[in-house]
């Protein structure tokens, strides 16, 4: 041995003089301490000679720590690869070999072998070559690492709790669609988990049938339904909560083959009740621990809840899909209502206008008062109809714009002609301030001047008499700036966000003082944002209000 340790040393290249070395190993003392020193660390050493380790030129006492006599290793008659786990003796030995053919002077590596009560330990191995004069000596240090193996087995299984956790709750995180959910969720538990098989069924409650939604494995391994009786059965059996996973043995037949497997069954919840569950399947011999199946538990919360989630989403899809087709009815019964409505009121309109002028014979002050009523309220009607079949025609993007140059002083100017006729009686003034020269717009003629007569009429509409409504127009680099100020009852400040709404209302009761149905003061909003423009309110009650647009130029 101790020729063998002074070869060892002076080969290494270590900055020890050899005449120290000498003088050490020679010194009985220091030998024999050096002895004690390895037999009592926890390396094991050995020494031996040629291609084989039969036999041992020299082995540590501490072996015993694997429950082996040194001696019964030296004499042969336990060679130490008898000791290796069979499945990783061509490992060694390749390693080894790189030694035997002069390729490498040091290798280290790891492997399994059997202690004398038949346990499997880890070890990790340095083997180093000796050149001797003729002779090849070899010698190795070996230590135990099994308890940092199993805290690497245990740090990997935790690695791979938390893969899956992560995994399930991106997943859940990510998509609105239940089966792509399932499926992507079971393919990531299979590859993590290397599972034989695995499905996930969904709880019907009304038919009590759990449906298989989602599987991976072998075809017909697991049923497509499950009467809910059964599961049932399988959280009674269980002396734990409902929500605790469930594992036990059975039998599956594999290619006409039956063989022993562990099923896992973990349950799908949210909001404290089951929805559904996944089973798993495994090789009998796996060993389900129990922070995986605490890990399982929180993966059936975070998929239960996004298995409700989605099917919420389908069920708002089916909502907005079902109100999507009312919309579409709604808009064609408009453009027939329109269509119905404005064919008789042409006629009104027309005997109304004869009627004025007399074509069917003079009316006196009565009848001619009774008739302006009728022009009049004909063309509220048509403005009515009008704004329908505008927004009946811009929902479906069918309405045709007729954009050119305008002066927008000939439109107000227009608009403001036109309330001024129906308006006659009330007692209301209607002024303006426009400027004598004003820049173009690129605009529809008639979509602004309904805009304008739809603005000053809803003004009308909310004075008391005697009232003043003013329009005034000014100018700077980019835009044109429209204001319509009344002194009328004003709008509650709560109420201004919503009067552009459709057929919203600032007095929606039964008992409502002020007719109208909410139609103008849209159609207005979606004029003034198809000419790329910004219409706001500024009204204080009891004041009065002022609608402010602004046009590009």
């Amino acid at each position: 041995m101790v020729t063998a340790l002074k070869s060892k040393l002076e080969a290494d290249a270590m900055y020890i003089p050899p005449q120290a070395v000498t003088e050490f190993l020679n010194n009985e003392s220091m030998a024999k301490m050096l002895c004690c020193l390895i037999n009592n660390s926890p390396a094991v050493i050995l020494f031996w000679q040629g291609n084989e380790r039969k036999k041992l030129e020299f082995l540590s006492e501490n072996i015993s720590q694997f429950g082996y006599d040194a001696d019964l290793l030296k004499s042969g008659k336990l060679a130490f690869d008898d000791l290796i786990y069979p499945e990783d003796l061509g490992y060694v030995q390749a390693h080894l070999l790189k030694l035997i053919e002069g390729r490498q002077e040091c290798v280290s590596f790891e492997y399994r072998l059997y202690d004398s009560s038949g346990a499997i330990k880890w070890v990790s191995e340095t083997a180093i070559c000796h050149k001797n004069e003729n002779d090849l000596n070899y010698s190795s240090i070996i230590i135990d690492i099994t308890s940092r193996k199993e805290t690497e087995k245990t740090l990997l299984k935790k690695e791979r709790d938390i893969a899956i956790l992560y995994s399930a709750s991106s997943l859940a995180s990510q998509s609105l669609d239940v089966d792509d959910l399932l499926n992507e969720v079971l393919m990531e538990m299979g590859d993590l988990l290397d599972i034989c098989a695995g499905g996930v069924y969904i709880i019907d409650h009304e038919s009590r049938e759990a449906a298989l939604r989602a599987y991976i494995g072998p075809n017909g391994e697991y049923p497509e339904k499950i009467h809910y009786s059964v599961v049932e059965n399988l959280l009674k059996g269980s002396a734990d909560t409902p929500f605790r996973p469930l594992v036990a043995e059975g039998t599956v037949n594999v290619g006409g083959e039956i063989q022993r497997r562990t099923h896992l069954l973990f349950h799908l919840h949210s909001k404290e009740h089951v929805i559904g569950f996944v089973q798993l399947t495994f090789p009998v011999e796996r060993k389900i621990c129990k922070q995986s199946l605490q890990v399982l538990e929180h993966v059936g919360k975070h998929i239960g809840v996004a298995i409700e989630n989605a099917q919420l989403f389908e069920v708002t899809q089916r909502a907005y899909e079902d109100l999507k087709s009312l919309d579409k009815l709604k808009n064609e019964f408009l453009a027939n209502l329109t269509h119905e409505l404005k064919t008789p009121l042409i006629s009104i309109k027309g005997f109304s206008q004869l009627l004025d002028k007399g074509r069917f014979g003079e009316l006196n002050e009565e009848q001619k008062k009774a008739n302006s009523a009728v022009v009049r309220n004909s063309e509220r009607l048509k403005r009515l109809i009008d704004s329908l079949l505008y927004i009946s025609l811009e929902k479906k993007g069918n309405y045709k714009y007729s954009f050119e140059p305008l002066d927008l002083r000939e439109i107000i100017q227009d608009a403001m002609d036109i309330v001024k006729t129906h308006s006659k009686g009330k007692g209301i003034e209607i002024i303006s301030s426009l400027p004598e020269q004003l820049s173009s717009i690129h605009g529809d003629r008639e979509r602004l001047t309904t805009m304008f007569v739809n603005i000053i009429d809803n003004s009308i509409k909310f004075i008391h008499k005697e009232g003043q409504i003013k329009v005034t127009i000014k100018e700077d680099d980019n835009n044109i700036h429209i204001k319509i100020k009344d002194n009328g009852i004003g709008i509650p400040k709560e109420k201004i966000p919503r009067i552009f709404d459709l057929f919203y209302q600032i007095d929606g009761s039964t008992t409502r003082s002020y007719d109208g149905v909410g139609l103008g003061l849209h159609v207005c909003k979606k004029i003034v944002e198809v000419h790329y423009g910004t219409i706001w309110v500024k009204s204080l009650e009891g004041v009065g209000t002022t609608t402010h647009i602004l046009l590009p130029k």
